[in-house]
C-alpha cells in the first residue's frame, strides 16, 4: 500500500517533467544562434508600410513596483535559405532587417530558429507536431512552402491576414502569389520568393525559339525537360502542357473533375509525337528536375531545355549564345507553375500578431523583397519589387512577363493521387507501351 500511495502521489510531477523534457527537445532542435552577422554595407534599409507596435500595459495595484521591462522575443521559424547567419548577401539582408526592427523596438529581440525544409522534422511537420503537443512553443512567424500552406491552414496553425495587412500590399502581389496564399477567400500567407520553369535555347542553333507545339515538333534540335517525375509525382512541366489544353478550373463548370480524358490524351500525344520524331530523347525519363535538363544543356546536348528561374539566375554567366523564352504550349506560350515560400503568421495573440505583422510587412517592402530575391537568385513576388531590378536587363523584362502569366499549383482535393496517376501515364506513353488515349483513360480510372 505504501508503494502504491507513493506512485499515485507523484505521477503529476512525473507528467510535468515529461512535458518540460519534450518542450526542451522541441526548442533545442536546430536553433539558430541569436547573434547575427554584421550586415554588409549598401543593403536597403527602408521599412515602408510598417505598423505601430503595441504599447506595453504597465503593472498596477498596491504591490506593483517599477522594474526593467523584460526583452520580448519575436520568434521566426525559418529554413537555411532564409537564415540570417550565413556569410552571403541574402542572409545579411535579413540580419540587417532584424537589427533595424530591434532598434525601433528596444524591448524586443528577433529570434530565428532553423528547421529542415521538408519531410520528417521539417517545417510543416514541426508546426503540426508542436501545435498538437505544446502549442505554447509555436513561433510568431514561419516561412512555409506554398505547396504545404494549405495543410497548415486546415490544421489551424496559420492565422488569417486580411485585416492585418494593407490592401495595397495584397493587390501588388502577382496574381499567382496572391492566389497561393488565399484559402476560402482569406489570405493566410505572403509569398516572399518565387521560382518557375522556362525555356532556354541556343541562339547559335536557333534564330527564333518555338512558340507552340507545331514549332517544337518541326524543330530539328533536341529538346530537354524533366519527365521522370519527382517522388513519383508528375513534373510541373507536364502540368503546364495539360493546363494549356484544359485551364483550371473550367469556366463553364468549376465542379467538373480535374482530369478530362480528351485534354489529357492531347497533352500525352504531344509527348509521344516529340519522342517519335527524335526531338524528345528517351533520357528525359531520367530527368527528375529541371536541374537535370539544364546540366545536359550546359554540356551541349540540346538546342533547347527547360530550366528553373533560380538556376538560370545563379548560373547565367556560364552560358554564351543562349536566350530565354516561355515554355511552348498547345497554341502559344504556356503559363508556368509558380513555386516558393511564404511568410505565415502563426501566433493567435493579438498583441504579438501586431508585432509579427509589422516585421512581415517590413520584409515584404518592395526594396527589401527586390534586394533579397536578387541576392538569392529568386524572383520577387511584388510588382513594385521587380520595378527595383535593372530595367536595362532583358531578363527583368522577361521575368515580368513570366510572373504575370504564372499560375498557382491547381488545388485538387486528391492532388497526390492525381499527380501519381499522371506520372504513370507519362512514363507509359514515352516508353512506347501505351497509346495516349489508353494512358489517359487509365489515369482517370485510377483517381475515381
Amino acid at each position: 500500500m505504501s508503494t502504491m500511495g507513493h506512485v499515485h502521489g507523484s505521477w503529476p510531477a512525473l507528467l510535468l517533467a515529461l512535458l518540460f523534457g519534450l518542450a526542451a527537445v522541441l526548442l533545442s532542435a536546430c536553433d539558430v544562434p541569436t547573434s547575427l552577422p554584421t550586415p554588409a554595407p549598401g543593403i536597403p534599409t527602408d521599412t515602408p508600410e510598417s505598423q505601430p507596435a503595441p504599447t506595453a500595459i504597465p503593472a498596477s495595484g498596491p504591490d506593483a513596483t517599477p522594474s526593467t521591462p523584460a526583452v520580448i522575443p519575436l520568434t521566426i521559424w525559418t529554413t537555411e535559405a532564409f537564415s540570417p547567419t550565413l556569410a552571403i548577401t541574402s542572409s545579411q539582408i535579413l540580419a540587417e532587417q532584424a537589427a533595424i526592427f530591434e532598434k525601433t523596438h528596444p524591448d524586443l529581440k528577433v529570434e530565428f530558429v532553423l528547421k529542415k525544409s521538408h519531410g520528417k522534422g521539417g517545417m510543416l511537420d514541426y508546426l503540426l507536431t508542436t501545435d498538437t503537443v505544446v502549442p505554447a512553443l509555436l513561433p510568431d512567424l514561419a516561412f512555409v512552402d506554398v505547396d504545404e500552406l494549405e495543410t497548415a491552414v486546415q490544421a489551424g496553425v496559420a492565422q488569417p491576414l486580411d485585416t492585418l495587412i494593407s490592401s495595397d500590399l495584397l493587390t501588388d502581389l502577382y496574381p499567382f502569389a496572391r492566389q497561393a496564399g488565399t484559402f476560402d477567400g482569406q489570405v493566410y500567407g505572403l509569398q516572399f520568393q518565387a521560382d518557375l520553369d522556362h525555356l532556354v535555347y541556343d541562339t547559335g542553333k536557333l534564330a527564333i525559339p518555338p512558340r507552340s507545339w507545331p514549332g517544337v515538333l518541326s524543330n530539328p534540335g533536341s529538346y530537354l525537360f524533366p519527365a521522370g517525375g519527382e517522388a513519383g509525382l508528375v513534373n510541373d512541366d507536364f502540368l503546364v502542357q495539360y493546363l494549356a489544353v484544359r485551364p483550371w478550373p473550367p469556366e463553364e463548370d468549376p465542379n467538373e473533375p480535374f482530369l478530362a480524358e480528351d485534354s489529357l490524351a492531347a497533352a500525352l500525344q504531344y509527348y509521344k509525337d516529340g519522342v517519335s520524331r527524335g526531338i524528345f530523347p528517351g533520357a528525359i525519363l531520367t530527368y527528375h528536375t529541371t536541374d537535370d535538363s539544364w546540366n545536359d544543356y550546359l554540356l551541349g546536348k540540346a538546342s533547347l531545355a527547360h530550366v528553373s528561374a533560380h538556376r538560370y539566375l545563379t548560373e547565367r554567366s556560364q552560358v554564351t549564345n543562349s536566350a530565354v523564352a516561355p515554355i511552348p504550349a498547345m497554341n502559344g506560350a504556356g503559363s508556368p507553375i509558380g513555386r516558393g515560400w511564404a511568410l505565415t503568421l502563426v501566433t493567435p495573440d493579438p498583441a504579438r500578431q501586431q508585432l509579427a505583422v509589422e516585421f512581415m510587412t517590413q520584409l515584404m517592402s518592395p526594396q527589401i523583397n527586390a534586394a533579397w530575391n536578387k541576392a538569392a537568385g529568386y524572383l520577387p513576388t511584388r510588382q513594385a519589387a521587380l520595378a527595383n531590378w535593372d530595367e536595362e536587363d532583358s531578363y527583368t523584362r522577361f521575368a515580368r512577363q513570366q510572373l504575370q502569366m504564372a499560375q498557382a499549383r491547381p488545388r485538387v482535393p486528391n492532388y497526390t493521387q492525381v499527380a501519381a496517376a499522371l506520372q504513370e501515364a507519362v512514363v507509359a506513353v514515352i516508353s512506347g507501351g501505351t497509346t495516349p488515349e489508353t494512358a489517359a483513360a487509365q489515369a482517370i480510372e485510377k483517381v475515381r
